[in-house]
């Protein structure tokens, strides 16, 4: 996934200026910053919400520029978004099945007359559904309604239906905003499974310093919509842009530098 010279105008309002980032293969690849520094609109960029001003995405030889958002999906590019698209009356593999809708062939009628080959396809999506809720631990919550979930539970549907779209780069918005520690360690598990074991690249937002530091293998820190650090965990906890900005200097207690508290102080 590549983001090359990307810039965001509304109106006379600049969200990104010139941002350019390489998500490498079967990593992930968390985008950080202080609220308002550009990272939603980033993600909303990649997955087509947004036309870019200037600049261009690409996923390998394809670029997703100018596309919309379900065609960019069906290219590869699945997205779980912070604030929960669900249906809370649906079970579980209701909400999940709601990811396959891309990849399905039959359509109205041949699902409505169950013909042969429409039966047989929605056999193997289901049989697929079952899979991913299993990886990610729902396997024996897939009839319940989503509704009497608990937060993390619900958060983990949203991660399985966009890997239900079967990407080839998954895009979390906060994937753990308002968990407990033990549901952010469950999350934290999923997103390094999603790199080991499916190969999917992760593009990852969120606050969370700790969690970022423990998954991520680059971090790219945007700022006032501009990118001010590319680099490794350790890079960019050592970065004095980085701390300025967006981690802190700990100098208020005489403390020294460290990565800060789950929620990221504005700047």
């Amino acid at each position: 996934m590549e983001v090359d010279d990307v810039t965001v105008r509304f109106g006379a309002l600049t969200a990104l200026s010139g941002v350019s980032l390489r998500a490498e293969p079967g990593t992930v690849h968390a985008v950080i910053g202080p609220n308002g520094a550009g990272k939603s609109t980033l993600f909303n960029v990649i997955s087509g919400v947004y036309r870019a001003s200037a600049g261009s995405v690409r996923l390998g030889g394809t670029t997703l520029t100018g596309r919309r958002p379900h065609r960019i999906t069906a290219l590869g590019v699945g997205r779980a978004f912070q604030n929960m698209a669900a249906s809370p009356s649906e079970s579980v593999e209701e909400n999940i099945m709601l990811g396959r809708h891309l990849l399905t062939r039959a359509g109205f009628v041949g699902s409505g007359l169950k013909l042969p080959w429409a039966v047989r396809e929605q056999r193997l999506h289901r049989a697929r559904v079952v899979e991913i809720a299993q990886f990610v631990g729902l396997g024996h919550l897939l009839d319940r309604p989503l509704g009497i979930l608990s937060y993390g539970d619900r958060k983990r549907v949203e991660v399985a239906r966009a890997l239900a779209t079967e990407p080839r780069v998954l895009l979390l918005d906060e994937p753990v905003a308002g968990m407990n520690a033990a549901e952010t360690l469950r999350m934290s598990e999923i997103v390094l499974s999603v790199r080991e074991s499916l190969g999917i690249t992760v593009l990852l937002v969120e606050h969370d310093m700790s969690m970022i530091m423990s998954v991520a293998d680059r971090i790219s820190v945007l700022d006032f919509g501009r990118l001010i650090a590319d680099g490794t965990p350790a890079q960019i906890q050592n970065d004095p842009a980085v701390i300025a900005a967006y981690l802190g200097t700990g100098t208020e207690t005489g403390a020294a530098p460290a990565p800060a508290p789950a929620t990221a102080p504005s700047p």
